[in-house]
């Protein structure tokens, strides 16, 4: 019996509106949106297609909180549900074969006194039988007992590095298993947890790649101090660089080609930019640029879904978009773009038979679609809205802007301006992103839409540091910590009143992160620009924060350039220069967030309290780092409303 599209749209709009109680929604302006429609999770995330086209597996919130969906295609077939326990998230699924998928959660833990992120890995039958954790305990025999003792459970147990297209009961994965900083590779019998180590674990290496072949050729990590590269050579040795010693400079393997001497890497070119080359490991030579874009990096490869090699290039310059090398795949991103015009495209899952593909489509406005592509019956239909309620036509579209920082450097930005108001003496939210390691795009964004949808101009600044525009430009933000990095965002400002957008006297400066710091350190240094600042999980507290990175590995190497050169770090934390900060500032704190630890946002709050500045306090019991559950973000935004209102809204 051959499936309807509808049968699957049916379906999807029955669980969601059962589930979460949506009913469609009327949206006649964008002020009428309620802030809870903003704060929903994504209705369907992660979708995925079973390699003989029949089943979906996606992600979709029930109470607020992801649980995993499974349905057929074809009518009569049960849908299940699999619910998250509490305190426990979905990461992501995959389907490994017909009958068996595989998919990762997280959940908070603490080891030694530092908290943690935990994830684990477990694999279901599509039926909803047989679901077991797949990572089963290391065990210690170095002890002189006869009977070997199990060892605590291993923190990270996600990263599978081969899903082995051609054995599809087992895959390879890469495991610290016994805590030494070291991780192994088991093979993985997906049916039951059964495996077999075969690669010990090195010091120095968390993370390895395998060839075509299915044979590690590859690892790399950090040892206390330095990062570590080692490198499997054609005569079955292995050799060790550490540091800057790799053979080919910068550029580091990210996946092998039909040979498994020859390697895409990527790395910086003579302007800095990164991109992706073959690289011949045996001779240390370059065969060939793969892909290099004029103005930004070159991000990761991208893979095929069926085969799971290397056959593209993802890159971002103002929307995420993919270069496909692979002839196969190039075609068929070709069609999908033909067809869906007004969006970026994404194919992001297809039956082994390339004949139905699910394909995902989002821009500025329009959070996103599923799509399912039936290229047998040549016809595109919905599957189902990431969000449903928030109408495209009605959203602030996102311009992508350049202005001059105070030293002439171009610093690229996103500025999203309330639909149907003109540009003028607005009031605005500078909104810096986290990190900083990382970078603003024009993809549709909660935040920013929702702050757009209360007449807030939002102005999203790729301050130096930012990833994506090149190597020199990421390197300008090692050790400016509250210096180059928090002029680029103030000069953000200044250019926002420059051009006559920004009322200077409605302007507040907000971020997540690290975007949360440098809103706590604009309070401190510049409180002449801003009325306001509002800190979600940032870091408050810098010098506790570098103490709390070392315990990861790898910190030592990181933390290195958190900080201003030259200066100590209390004299860039907020916490520690709190006396300076007169505009009121809001600090909302995640109780459970596991990257910068609560106490942070206590205690600032209660310094700034002794000080008798304005401070208001808001503490969130589960929400993560991220905020990831619809309640905790229902509370950041409906906080953020308040604060802003009262300190820079309408006249």
């Amino acid at each position: 019996m051959k499936y309807g599209v509808g049968h699957v749209r049916a379906l999807v709009s029955l669980l969601l509106v059962t589930a979460t109680g949506l009913q469609a929604q009327e949206t006649a302006s964008p002020t009428q949106i309620p802030a809870k429609t903003f704060a929903r999770l994504s209705r369907m995330s992660d979708v995925n297609i079973s390699p003989d086209g029949k089943y979906l597996a996606f992600f979709t919130p029930i109470d607020g909180r992801s649980q995993l969906y499974l349905m057929g295609l074809d009518p009569g077939v049960a849908p299940v549900l699999i619910p998250a326990v509490p305190e426990v998230e979905f990461r992501w699924l995959h389907w490994a074969n017909n009958e068996r998928l595989v998919f990762s959660t997280a959940s908070l833990g603490k080891r030694q006194g530092t908290e943690t992120v935990e994830t684990r890995l477990f694999a279901v039958n599509r039926d909803g039988s047989n679901m077991l954790p797949i990572v089963k305990p290391s065990q210690d025999t170095t002890a002189g007992s006869a009977i070997p003792v199990d060892l605590p459970p291993a923190q990270l147990q996600d990263h599978v590095i081969d899903w082995l297209p051609g054995e599809r009961n087992h895959i390879l994965l890469s495991v610290d298993g016994d805590a030494d900083g070291r991780n192994e590779v088991r093979r993985i019998d997906i049916r039951d947890g059964v495996f077999k180590v075969v690669q010990n674990g090195v010091s120095g290496v968390q993370n390895w790649i395998a060839d075509r072949q299915s044979e590690l050729r590859f690892g790399y990590g950090y040892t206390d101090t330095e990062a570590m590269f080692r490198l499997k050579q054609a005569n079955g040795e292995w050799i060790t660089t550490a540091g800057a010693n790799w053979p080919l400079g910068q550029f580091v393997p990210l996946a092998f080609t039909e040979n498994p001497a020859i390697a895409f890497g990527r790395g910086p070119n003579d302007a800095g930019r990164y991109v992706i080359r073959r690289m011949d490991l045996s001779s240390g030579e370059f065969q060939e640029t793969v892909f290099e874009h004029d103005t930004v990096d070159v991000g990761e490869l991208e893979y095929d879904p069926v085969t799971g090699t290397a056959a593209g290039v993802a890159y971002t310059e103002h929307m995420p978009s993919v270069y496909y090398f692979d002839e196969t795949l190039a075609l068929l991103q070709r069609s999908i773009d033909a067809v869906l015009k007004a969006t970026n495209n994404r194919m992001v899952s297809m039956s082994d038979d390339r004949q139905r593909i699910v394909v995902f489509s989002m821009s500025d406005v329009e959070p996103g679609i599923y799509y399912l592509w039936d290229r047998g019956q040549k016809k595109i239909d919905t599957i189902g809205e990431v969000q449903p309620g928030l109408d495209a036509t009605v959203l602030a579209p996102v311009e992508a802007v350049t202005y001059a920082a105070r030293d002439g450097e171009l610093i690229p930005a996103y500025l999203t301006v309330p639909r149907g108001i003109e540009h003028r003496n607005l009031p605005v939210v500078v909104l810096p992103h986290g990190g900083p390691q990382s970078r603003d795009t024009k993809a549709y964004d909660f935040l920013s839409q929702f702050l757009a949808s209360r007449g807030y101009a939002v102005m999203q600044p790729n301050f130096r540091g930012s990833t994506g525009y090149g190597s020199a430009f990421a390197e300008a933000g090692k050790g400016q910590w509250g210096g180059l990095m928090q002029d680029d965002v103030s000069d953000a400002a200044r250019w926002l009143i420059e051009q006559g957008i920004a009322d200077p006297e409605r302007m507040c400066i907000a971020g997540w992160s690290y975007g949360g710091y440098s809103a706590a350190m604009a309070a401190v240094k510049t409180p002449q620009l801003f009325r306001c600042a509002a800190s979600i999980n940032g870091i408050l507290d810098l010098p506790r924060q570098i103490f709390e990175d070392k315990e990861y590995i790898g910190g030592s190497v990181w933390t290195k350039h958190m900080g201003l050169d030259g200066e100590s770090a209390k004299a860039v934390s907020p916490y520690h220069q709190a006396e300076k900060i007169v505009i009121p500032i809001l600090i909302i704190q995640a109780r459970d967030d596991a990257r910068v630890t609560s106490e942070q946002g206590q205690r600032m709050a209660r310094r700034l309290k002794r000080l008798e500045k304005p401070v208001e306090y808001v503490e969130i019991s589960n929400g993560g780092h991220s905020m990831n559950n619809e309640a905790a973000r229902l509370v950041v935004l409906e906080s953020l409303e308040s604060f802003l209102a009262v300190h820079i809204g309408a006249k």
